[in-house]
């Protein structure tokens, strides 16, 4: 918990939130073309594993952070923020954790939909310990829906790195 004196996050939400966003910033951009797999192309390799492992690995830790959220109070914005500002970041961050959760479930669950068609379901490992291969079948639509919101991840992290500079250069 903070205390009234504390302005900043600890060190836990810290490192939560940078190995998060690295995860997040790697699958996105040049880990996304990286290590993406598209419809009828082959899944034996290592890219799948890796896509898979990596976003997995956010899911993981996002869960963790979402439980070190909920005992420890976020630290209070520096400088006060104008209403509109304040619902602002509320609601990027919001939709940051929605994102953080459905991002990782929508790929795992379009990763069943291409077992379903042509995977060993040993090909596909969380860091070559366990299959993620065996969840609910729900199908195309999860690729799509994994897609998009890649898309709005990428606007959103442009939206919240222009928001941290505003703050940081010129408030």
């Amino acid at each position: 918990m903070l205390s009234p004196s504390q302005t900043r996050y600890n060190r836990v939400a810290v490192i939560l939130h940078w190995v998060i966003a690295l995860l997040i910033i790697f699958l996105l951009f040049p880990g996304g073309d990286f290590m993406s797999v598209r419809r009828g192309e082959d899944l034996s390799g290592w890219q799948p594993t890796a896509h898979a492992s990596l976003g997995s690995l956010v899911l993981l830790l996002t869960l963790v952070r979402i439980l070190w959220r909920a005992r420890h109070k976020p630290a209070p914005h520096v400088l006060p923020l104008p209403r509109w500002q304040s619902i602002a970041s509320e609601t990027v961050h919001g939709l940051f954790y929605v994102l953080m959760l459905a991002l990782p479930l929508t790929g795992l669950f379009a990763l069943q939909n291409f077992g379903a068609e042509r995977l060993n379901p040993e090909a596909v490992t969380f860091f070559k310990t366990f299959s993620l291969y065996g969840l609910p079948n729900f199908g195309h639509w999860t690729e799509e829906v994994h897609e998009i919101a890649g898309t709005a991840a990428k606007a959103l992290l442009a939206l919240h790195v222009l928001a941290a500079l505003k703050q940081q250069f010129l408030d």
